[in-house]
């Protein structure tokens, strides 16, 4: 027993030991990106208070910002901003109007929502081309991607409707002074587009 427990000790002394030195030699990298990341984290804020301003004058209303944009950067990627919109919403059933939705009603809903979902590609597209450079701290091997949840009613018509959209496009053409001076057409080219 007292030899079990003398190769445990020895077992934890080696472990932490190989731990430590793992950590010794990942630790210069990490302080170099943390200035890096300061740098990032405060281009992430400036960022996404652009698209949350943007965004309230990119489509016609009625549409509902359900959550503001967020910025999150992830290593080996690069950053994503998140949020939810309803981009057609339809009046509330409540206990003073019960009347169900009528078909024009579903009908004249699911169509908005495919053009606007077709309108916030392009536009969302046009925002990366003209702002993107504002992300100068992104890695060029890395990426820049906006998912927007959409936010569908059960009671809703969602054939055809994704619960999600992804834009999606490199640091490195983003800071590709070429790309920006690209038409807007030649640019959404480039991005790539997700609807899950």
């Amino acid at each position: 027993m007292n030899r079990n427990h003398l190769r445990e000790l020895f077992l934890g002394i080696v472990l932490c030991g190989t731990a430590s030195l793992g950590w010794a030699q990942s630790a210069p990298a990490a302080s170099l990106a943390a200035a890096q990341l300061a740098t990032l984290r405060s281009q992430v804020q400036q960022f996404q208070a652009l698209i949350n301003r943007d965004l309230q004058t990119a489509l016609d209303h009625p549409f509902g910002m359900l959550q503001d944009p967020k910025g999150i950067y992830l290593p080996n990627f690069g950053v994503v901003f998140h949020m939810e919109m309803n981009l057609a919403p339809m009046r509330t059933i409540s206990m003073f109007d019960v009347r169900p939705y009528t078909e024009e009603e579903l009908r004249q809903s699911h169509g908005t929502k495919l053009q606007r979902i077709r309108e916030l590609k392009v536009h969302l597209s046009e925002l990366f081309r003209v702002h993107g450079a504002e992300l100068s701290a992104v890695p060029p091997e890395q990426n820049v991607a906006v998912v927007v949840h959409l936010f569908n009613m059960p009671s809703e018509r969602t054939e055809g409707l994704p619960t999600q959209i992804v834009i999606e496009v490199s640091g490195g053409m983003l800071a590709d002074p070429q790309a920006r001076i690209s038409s807007a057409e030649e640019f959404r080219k480039k991005v790539t587009f997700f609807d899950f």
